[in-house]
């Protein structure tokens, strides 16, 4: 798992802000105060997944629910995560849509006009 690329990933994604929070963890968020991914612990990284993926993800080695964030289905992944950097890419991402998902309508438009995974 490439920190460092995953962390520019949550950089490039539309409208996301980062801040440090809670004694050195690093928060991307979207629309104020929105979480979409967060960074800890030096390697461990969480993000939400879709619902039907939650058990399915935590059975993946190297990843499990993350802790205090797992009842609104976010999964942690480690160090020695098996997934390929490109796939956490793609969750990430999935992690933005569905937090966005949630959002007033007016703030979804604005968030996806330029966004070209949406068409």
């Amino acid at each position: 798992m490439n920190v460092i690329a995953l962390r520019r990933h949550c950089e490039a994604l539309v409208g996301v802000r980062h801040d440090v929070k809670w004694g050195g963890v690093d928060v991307y968020s979207v629309h104020q105060t929105k979480m979409v991914c967060i960074f800890y612990d030096g390697n461990k990284m969480a993000c939400k997944v879709p619902d039907d993926l939650f058990l399915m993800m935590a059975e993946i080695p190297g990843c499990r629910p993350a802790p205090h964030l797992a009842r609104v289905g976010w999964i942690e992944f480690g160090l020695e995560c098996t997934l390929p950097n490109a796939e956490i890419e793609s969750i990430i991402t999935r992690s933005w849509d569905l937090v966005v998902d949630k959002l007033p309508k007016y703030v979804q438009k604005a968030l996806r006009q330029n966004d070209s995974h949406h068409g």
